[in-house]
């Protein structure tokens, strides 16, 4: 299991634990994270990225100052990380959780981003960000994936979009077209 931290890490953190850094890796290498907010020193930056993974149904815990929106919940919360009282039960609560909350998109749409593809033609997407209001880019795209159930698109910025966020493509919604 792959598992990232956001925040600062603790000086209790194990030099042997194998929890890295979460630096702006795509979405699909990521499997859980964890996220320290002991000192109420979060960035903006990692509050999004947290938001983010959780809007992509990844396993979290929290430790920090409660309560902290939305990483409230107590069975997944504490006030302090101690791994070597504890690290059973942190990891109990990461695999007892599923690591998706993926919708697999229509075959038809996802045939139209692979078309898209080949073409080399922009397409403009609207799509599901971390904030209420959609994002918008027109860009070409450069590759698919599919990860452990999960299918990805890649902008020519090297950016990945997990296809179920993607309201419209060429003005055309989800699922609604053979072609776009």
């Amino acid at each position: 299991m792959k598992i990232f931290y956001l925040g600062r890490k603790p000086s209790t953190f194990p030099p042997a634990l194998d929890w890295r850094r979460w630096g702006g890796e795509p979405m699909f290498e990521v499997d859980a994270f964890a996220l320290f907010n002991q000192e109420g020193d979060l960035t903006e930056e990692d509050i999004e990225k947290a938001q983010l993974a959780r809007m992509h149904g990844r396993p979290w815990l929290y430790f920090g100052e409660l309560p902290f929106p939305p990483f409230s919940e107590s069975a997944r919360s504490w006030q302090t990380f101690e791994p070597e009282k504890r690290m059973e039960e942190y990891l109990h609560a990461l695999s007892a959780l599923p690591r998706t909350n993926y919708q697999p998109i229509d075959c038809n749409f996802y045939d139209n981003f692979e078309a898209a593809i080949v073409q080399r033609r922009p397409v403009k997407i609207k799509y599901r960000g971390v904030g209420e209001s959609p994002l918008r880019i027109e860009t070409r795209l450069l590759d698919t994936k599919t990860d452990k159930t999960e299918e990805y698109v890649q902008f020519r910025n090297g950016d990945w979009l997990r296809l179920d966020r993607v309201i419209s493509a060429d003005g055309l919604a989800a699922g609604e077209s053979c072609r776009f």
